[in-house]
């Protein structure tokens, strides 16, 4: 299996797991009609552009911290940072000097879910929420209230699947050098908890895809493809009830009610 740059992931709240075995990676190339969001054509002297090969550890190291911690999610959170100049050991915390922390997200990730029913207006058909500290928000609020609700909760890997297409360098008019980049990652999730009323066993399958961007091989796209069983309504207006509060997204919204986020100015 291929092995990836050194890195330690870091945790949000300090915390550490017990490193386990890499899942196997099975690998398959888009086709034809696959998405198109994260396949653009890649001018490598635009600003901000890394180099293939940095491209490649960037998401290799996305990758391989979903795989780590999404199974301890509810004992850790959401880990979105990684240090690239330590050794692959999970750690308790890094030190506060360190600069060299690098994000898996980008700063304008966005987050979308289409419930299999539509919801009543003025809920979108399309759920969407954009911005990294929306996206860290709404998995803080999901961690917290699923926790409330139930005990011994855990996550399971059902399916891992990364489709890639193999880098292919070629020129534009101007002679410059151009490459075609396209990865996305699948993860099948098991959720498993006991309700803390009824002592009743709670179980939800959860299905996303992850995308990277083009320029620069962070995650810019989540979409959840399918949730089993689907959410009640009332867990869309207690996350949006939870933006309000701490976003200040505007004391006067009614439940359901979306609003835009500039995402440049948090």
């Amino acid at each position: 299996m291929r092995r990836f740059p050194n890195f330690t992931p870091v945790f949000l709240n300090g915390h550490t797991r017990t490193p386990r075995s890499v899942l196997r990676l099975e690998r398959a190339r888009y086709s034809s009609s696959s998405s198109s969001s994260s396949g653009d054509d890649v001018d490598r002297s635009s600003p901000g552009a890394i180099s293939d090969q940095e491209w490649d550890v960037r998401t290799g190291r996305a990758i391989y911290v979903l795989q780590q911690t999404l199974p301890d999610f509810f004992r850790v959170g959401l880990v979105s940072n990684v240090d690239p100049t330590r050794g692959p050991d999970l750690v308790y915390n890094v030190p506060s000097e360190q600069t060299e922390i690098e994000n898996i997200y980008s700063p304008k990730i966005r987050l979308t879910y289409t419930p299999p029913v539509a919801l009543p207006s003025p809920f979108p058909r399309t759920l969407s929420i954009e911005g990294l500290p929306l996206y860290l928000a709404s998995s803080v609020f999901i961690r917290h209230t699923m926790k409330t609700l139930y005990s011994d909760l855990r996550v399971e890997l059902r399916k891992v699947v990364v489709h890639s297409r193999p880098l292919t360098p070629k020129s534009n008019e101007a002679g410059q050098s151009r490459s075609t980049r396209e990865k996305n990652l699948f993860i099948g999730l098991r959720v498993l908890g006991t309700t803390r009323v009824s002592g009743g066993l709670g179980e939800w399958q959860i299905d996303s895809t992850y995308s990277f961007s083009p320029l620069t091989g962070l995650i810019n796209l989540h979409t959840i493809n399918s949730i089993q069983p689907a959410p009640h309504q009332a867990a869309y207006d207690a996350l949006r009830a939870s933006f309000s509060n701490v976003f200040g997204l505007g004391g006067g919204m009614q439940p359901g009610e979306a609003r835009a986020v500039d995402s440049t100015k948090a």
